[in-house]
């Protein structure tokens, strides 16, 4: 396991900087545990996935119209890619977004350790709800499906 020094800030030209967290195979139990009792998206997307690509600035605009929604993108790019992925990231929208990167060079024990069933597919979503019970897709995003699923969420007034 990689430690969280690995955190990579960027910044490009009049761009928000971000911050890259190191997703390992014990990452999401802590984005369970930081969002508990609330529901949130994880998207996994790469650099050389072009449909990843194209939607990665409709994420933000989910955030932003559910608010009690946590968005999580992670980037399953080689931890080599880290700069790439901050660059790229720097120059979209992604207020209110956390952003992520495979920090394992064992993608498979990443993918396994998130669920058994993903052989690596791209783009990857999953939805938790407020028991953290996922559901997945594989394939370019569906918005219709996640404001479907978000709307039978209960609300909470005070997020």
């Amino acid at each position: 396991m990689l430690c969280l020094a690995f955190a990579v800030l960027a910044t490009v030209s009049n761009a928000e900087p971000v911050r890259l967290r190191p997703f390992d195979a014990g990452s999401l139990d802590s984005i369970r545990r930081a969002n508990a009792g609330r529901p949130f998206l994880l998207a996994f997307w790469s650099l050389y996935c072009e449909p990843c690509r194209d939607e990665i600035g409709q994420w933000a605009g989910l955030g932003r119209a559910h608010p009690g929604v946590v968005v999580v993108l992670v980037a399953t790019d080689p931890p080599q890619e880290r700069a790439r992925i901050a660059d790229f990231l720097a120059k979209q929208d992604l207020r209110g977004v956390e952003t992520w990167a495979f920090a394992d060079e064992s993608d498979e024990r990443v993918r396994f350790a998130v669920d058994r069933g993903w052989r690596g597919e791209l783009p990857r979503t999953y939805i938790f709800d407020a028991s953290h019970r996922a559901e997945a897709r594989s394939g370019p995003l569906d918005t219709r499906w996640i404001e479907r699923k978000l709307a039978l969420q209960p609300r909470d007034p005070g997020r």
